[in-house]
């Protein structure tokens, strides 16, 4: 089956082009010339520029096997016998580099270019597989299964660990030939080392407290499965281009010979050394005690890492109301699940996820805003002749540069109204419902973050205002206008959300994944709330017909969703009319078009036409509006900690 790049939909294996969107299944688009080139071809036939999908190999075989580090080569240049996978780059002789050794086996790396990009990996389906089986079994242990659909056992620990994707690598694909095993990782050696930014770059102590923590909390999931040794390779220990930590690769320990917390102490004391830090700081001294064996806890060091990163925000968290602290709640240290077996021993407990993971490595850090972008776009339709859709957004962003750091300071406000009542008085009650609700916060967000009085006078204001036109048009027989509405107000990490109607709010992140923050107002969700199933609720006939609008009834009619929200972690907002999010295309199609858009080093504009084109594809009965908007965030610092 062929995976289209763009909708990510199963396609025949002779399929041109996608059946569902029309995407090339043969061909791809150079982004640097804009030149057509073969998905299979390295590098672009117009400007040379490298095009390919490279994914990082990890090989294994036997100490008693006929092959050595010394004569481990490919027929063809090939990897395998369909020669998907080649060989990267060509040479004349091809040698995989020897990165780890046990008593039984030595372990290899290498490169390879694929040939067939599009192609659905076997292992991925072999799991998929895996996992319906188990749904249907009491057995609660996947390895067995593995075993017996002959998944390498070189995968288990990535497979078991999935849950802590994007930190551990994914694996891709994989298999067994002879005595040889092999996986496909995601290519991370562009990613820069944290050993590199540590020793060459002056860093703030609490941008280094985050990632120490996130090692230490990623040290115990890592000893379950016995491969702490992945934490202890300096060359493994990665940042991507939004400074997230994340492993190359995963490193087994040696046999009987497990890595301890000190050593962990001890590769970050010479980072620490290298890089010229004081040593009289209390940083610094906490790593001492870990690397002479002093402090040896998980859970111990843990606490001491966010005591401390409490301690160095503590003077300027005093000075904020406890309302808007980011320590305005205490942090409660909470074991991660321990395992009760052995790995592979058939007794496997719950993995702790990425979400738990990364809340304990951020939850004592306070973070800032790093960069806030947004993007609107509104678009008629395939069938609509007009567009009752209307969007405003205004986004205000100051960067304060220094010899010590840079300060961002953004807010910005964001809105998307559905209007109904026909051609003019749709178009026109949404316009005006916008235009409304920015006079007013131009006027009543002068300095302090909105409360829920003050949004909720907004809100009121524009409805009152449609009212009004609309018992003025009453005596002239002119048909009532009105119009959904959803909101979002960001300043700094602090968001509010607000709507009226069933146009939503989305958030998208690494961790939590997709969040709905709105609840339609229409009948079929009153009746849910009121304690009637979801399908008896949606099977009436006016179950999607709104309960509430702005416009057609006075203020004591209108009760508006108003809610809070802290931004503890990269976050993508979409705002959005029903005519995109109609027939759960958010929430089927979220990970393809809104999850990338969390990398600084996508665009947010080809995005938008990316998810606008395929909205019109999948929907299209309706106006569609989106606005996306991009909050990236860092742990909160002090220019005194430098």
């Amino acid at each position: 089956m062929l995976v289209c790049p763009q909708c990510h939909s199963e396609n025949s294996n002779n399929s041109q082009v996608c059946q569902q969107c029309q995407t090339s299944l043969t061909h791809q688009t150079c982004p640097q010339c804009g030149h057509n080139n073969p998905f299979s071809q390295a590098n672009c036939s117009e400007c040379g520029a490298f095009i390919g999908k490279l994914w990082q190999v990890i090989l294994s075989q036997p100490i008693n096997s006929d092959q050595t580090n010394d004569n481990l080569t490919f027929d063809n240049h090939y990897l395998d016998l369909g020669q998907r996978y080649q060989i990267w780059p060509l040479a004349e002789k091809e040698t995989f580099k020897v990165i780890a050794t046990t008593a039984t086996h030595i372990f290899y790396q290498a490169q390879v270019l694929d040939c067939q990009p599009l192609e659905k990996a076997t292992l991925q389906t072999l799991v998929n597989q895996v996992s319906d089986l188990l749904k249907e079994s009491e057995e609660d242990d996947p390895t067995l299964l593995w075993k017996q659909m002959n998944i390498p056992s070189l995968a288990f620990p990535y497979l078991l660990l999935k849950d802590l994707t994007p930190i551990v690598p994914e694996v891709y694909d994989g298999w067994i030939d002879n005595e040889t095993e092999v996986i496909l990782l995601g290519d991370r050696t562009h990613w820069p080392t944290i050993q590199d930014l540590l020793i060459n770059h002056s860093l703030l102590t609490l941008q280094i407290i985050y990632w120490l923590n996130q090692m230490v909390t990623l040290w115990k999931s890592l000893t379950v499965i016995n491969y702490c040794q992945s934490l202890l390779v300096e060359d493994n220990l990665r940042l991507d281009e939004d400074q997230s930590f994340g492993l190359v690769k995963l490193y087994p320990d040696r046999p009987n010979d497990p890595p301890s917390l000190q050593q962990l102490g001890q590769l970050w004391q010479s980072w620490f050394n290298k890089g010229g830090y004081p040593a009289t700081s209390k940083l610094a001294t906490l790593i001492q005690q870990v690397a002479e064996g002093k402090l040896n806890q998980v859970a111990q060091l843990r606490l001491q890492l966010q005591d401390l990163a409490a301690e160095q925000q503590m003077t300027e968290d005093e000075q904020l109301p406890p309302q808007s602290s980011p320590n305005s709640r205490d942090f409660v240290e909470e074991e991660l699940p321990e395992f009760q077996g052995e790995f592979l021993s058939g007794q496997l407990e719950e993995i702790p996820t990425t979400t738990d993971i990364a809340n304990d490595a951020t939850a004592v850090l306070p973070m800032e805003l790093f960069n806030l972008t947004a993007l609107g776009c509104t678009d008629r339709g395939r069938q609509r002749h007009h567009n009752e859709d209307y969007f405003g957004m205004k986004t205000n962003v100051t960067i304060r540069q220094n010899n010590q750091d840079t300060l961002v300071e953004g807010r910005g406000l964001y809105i998307v109204c559905d209007g109904m009542g026909g051609h003019a008085a749709g178009e026109v009650a949404s316009e005006m419902a916008v235009e409304t609700l920015e006079n007013f916060f131009a006027q009543h967000w002068q300095k302090d973050f909105p409360d829920q009085e003050t949004i909720l006078q907004g809100i009121l204001l524009a409805n009152q205002n449609l009212y009004t036109v609309n018992q003025s048009n009453a005596s002239s027989g002119s048909g009532r206008m009105g119009t959904t509405l959803v909101l979002i107000l960001v300043d700094q990490t602090k968001v509010a959300v607000a709507h009226v109607g069933d146009s939503r709010v989305y958030s998208i992140s690494r961790k939590k994944g997709l969040e709905q923050l709105t609840i339609d107002h229409e009948v079929g969700q009153r009746a849910i709330q009121s304690g009637v199933e979801p399908k008896l609720a949606y099977a009436r006939p006016d179950a999607y017909q709104l309960t509430q609008a702005l416009g057609p009834h006075d203020n004591k009619y209108i009760q508006p969703d108003i809610r809070f929200l802290d931004v503890v972690e990269d976050t993508i907002f979409l705002l959005c009319s029903d005519g995109l999010c109609d027939n759960d295309l958010v929430e089927d199609h979220w990970e393809t078009y809104l999850l990338p858009l969390l990398s600084s080093s996508q665009s947010l504009d080809k995005g938008m036409t990316q998810l606008i084109d395929f909205a019109n594809s999948y929907n299209g009965h309706d106006n569609i509006t989106a606005v996306l908007v991009r909050v990236k965030i860092r742990p909160k610092v002090d220019p005194k900690d430098w």
